[in-house]
């Protein structure tokens, strides 16, 4: 790689522009359908069975037969925190992908994130239904980590690619404590975590962020062959704000 390949360093959050895309798009419909859950109680409200309907499985998924599941899991989010956090990684970094490769990038690496992180979840944590779109904003973040690894990532006197390889170990580290996994020493340590009130840690989607990670770095590996640099994405992006303004 090229030194200064996509050397971004912003000194405040710039965030993307809202507009007809999939980072503003999808940031607003995961409200509209989570708001009706919240105002009929959540997950143990009246609606609470459409979690088992539209949630991922392996019982849903294989006994049940619901196929769709590995298309829907995203739309749903237990709570208002949940949704949060996926929409700022959806709409930020999704932004962020949208400005330097275009809009048909941010749905390709959406599409691989959410299809990784769902077969990452059937594989390792599957006995429990998952909903939310964490996977496909880990997908953004890592793909926006990996093609800008020098950038400062503000407020966090980080540069990118020390962030990302920390959240991916991290989500790593994780996943092997879930003592289900009975994986030798970490599954000890998080029987630990258990017992000191921590199960919430380990019921959180660790295969399901590893898998959108990693799908955000090999939908970014075309790029690597042949070197972008900066000067050239950003006659590229120049040109395609141009198209952007005539189609408008």
């Amino acid at each position: 790689m090229t030194e200064g390949f996509m050397d971004f360093r912003p000194k405040r959050v710039h965030f993307p522009r809202p507009g007809w895309n999939f980072h503003t798009i999808a940031s607003v419909i995961l409200l509209l359908l989570w708001l009706p859950f919240y105002l009929t109680g959540g997950s143990g409200g009246s609606l609470s069975d459409w979690y088992l309907i539209l949630g991922l499985s392996r019982e849903g998924l294989l006994e049940e037969s619901q196929i769709w599941s590995l298309a829907t899991y995203p739309l749903l989010h237990g709570n208002f925190v949940h949704w949060l956090t996926n929409a700022f990684f959806i709409f930020y970094f999704g932004g962020r992908l949208h400005s330097i490769f275009g809009e048909r990038e941010v749905w390709r690496t959406a599409g691989w994130a959410s299809l990784a992180g769902g077969l990452g979840h059937l594989i390792f944590q599957g006995n429990s239904p998952l909903v939310g779109a964490s996977a496909i904003g880990m997908g953004f973040f890592v793909a926006v980590t990996t093609v800008s690894p020098e950038s400062k990532m503000f407020p966090l006197p980080l540069r990118a690619r020390n962030l990302r390889n920390g959240v991916i170990l991290g989500s790593f580290i994780m996943l092997l404590m879930i003592p289900s996994l009975k994986v030798p020493i970490f599954s000890e340590l998080g029987t630990i975590v258990v017992e000191q009130g921590g199960a919430s840690l380990l019921m959180i989607g660790h295969a399901c962020h590893l898998g959108g990670a990693l799908a955000g770095v090999l939908v970014m590996r075309k790029y690597f062959a042949k070197p972008i640099t900066l000067a050239q994405l950003r006659k590229e992006r120049a040109a395609r704000e141009i198209d952007e303004d005539q189609a408008a």
